[in-house]
């Protein structure tokens, strides 16, 4: 618990090469913040000494921070994915936070886009038109048909609802296999293997851990049948984009909407750019510039508030977990 006499020291580094830093600017934060805390700004790694929480935004050297920041026991990060602050092996007394479930509506409706997208053979159609080809080709309605979500987070849970109410049969996937009221049928671990070959379209929305590194690649796909699309909003990584173009180009899997690539930005030579029945969106697809800093700061501040008083944090990343 913290000195209810005095104020708690937050300081707020905002990288200005994150597509974020616009979101977290001083003037906003200043004036969502409530009585009682100390703000400081500032991307310098020296900015950190007196700090007892760091509220990020992108990407700073956070090496030696037993020496540099010795105050320090919180640092809520305001995107999702935290890979790279795993990597760096932060001090134990350092709880970690995440904006985990701030993407959840942009994240149902992206999701169902896509897979209405799909459903109606939009990137085919876009891939002919680049080669001026009349090539028509009809989609029936999405009801009846099966989409399995691997992820079952906030992210995939609310493309699960989304999707379900469009008469979607939704096959979920998760580390825990706990029920979800949108899923039909609820698999664990390896299970959702069993379920490739009965999902017209594949929703990939986990996170990336050393579990999920690699997890769907050609032996995964080439399990779907050859109608079904792919969509994925996780981790580029967690797909193998090259076994993926190679079933596009081949005419064995009928279409995929990126969201995540393996590399990004993805190169201009990369061969992704010209695969046919490919959509890519560069990892713009989850983001609501409406309304993503304002909840982040909402939630920010409410965890601050548990903070102050000694309770539990929501949003604690796990780092055996991996998010």
């Amino acid at each position: 618990m913290v000195d209810q006499g005095r104020p708690v020291r937050v300081h707020v580094a905002a990288n200005p090469a994150s597509q974020l830093a616009s979101e977290f600017t001083e003037a906003r934060i200043r004036a969502s913040a409530p009585p009682g805390v100390a703000l400081s700004f500032g991307a310098s790694p020296a900015d950190l000494a007196e700090a007892e929480v760091l509220l990020l935004t992108g990407q700073m050297p956070l090496d030696d921070l037993d020496r540099r920041a010795p105050k320090l026991r919180w640092i809520s990060y305001t995107s999702a994915g935290v890979e790279w602050l795993l990597k760096l092996a932060l001090p134990p007394r350092i709880t970690l936070t995440n904006a985990s479930g701030t993407h959840a509506p942009k994240a149902a409706e992206f999701t169902l886009t896509a897979v209405l997208m799909l459903n109606t053979h939009l990137p085919y159609l876009l891939t002919q038109a680049r080669a001026h080809r009349w090539a028509p080709r009809a989609g029936g309605t999405v009801a009846g048909k099966t989409v399995l979500i691997l992820g079952m987070g906030a992210l995939g849970g609310a493309a699960a609802t989304a999707l379900a109410r469009q008469g979607m049969r939704v096959i979920g996937n998760s580390h825990s296999g706990r029920p979800h009221s949108a899923v039909s049928v609820m698999t664990l671990g390896d299970g959702f293997r069993a379920f490739l070959p009965e999902a017209d379209f594949l929703v990939i929305a986990l996170p990336l851990t050393q579990e999920t590194a690699g997890l769907i690649g050609r032996a995964e796909l080439d399990l779907l049948p050859p109608h079904a699309g792919v969509v994925n909003i996780g981790r580029g990584e967690i797909l193998d984009a090259g076994a993926l173009a190679a079933k596009l180009t081949e005419g064995s899997l009928a279409g995929a909407v990126l969201d995540a690539l393996p590399q990004e930005p993805l190169p201009p030579d990369s061969p992704l750019w010209d695969t046919p029945n490919l959509v890519i969106t560069p990892h713009c697809g989850l983001y609501d510039p409406t309304a993503y800093g304002q909840r982040c700061l909402e939630q920010f501040f409410a965890n601050l508030h548990r903070f102050r008083n000694g309770a539990a944090l929501e949003q604690v990343v796990e780092p055996a977990r991996g998010y």
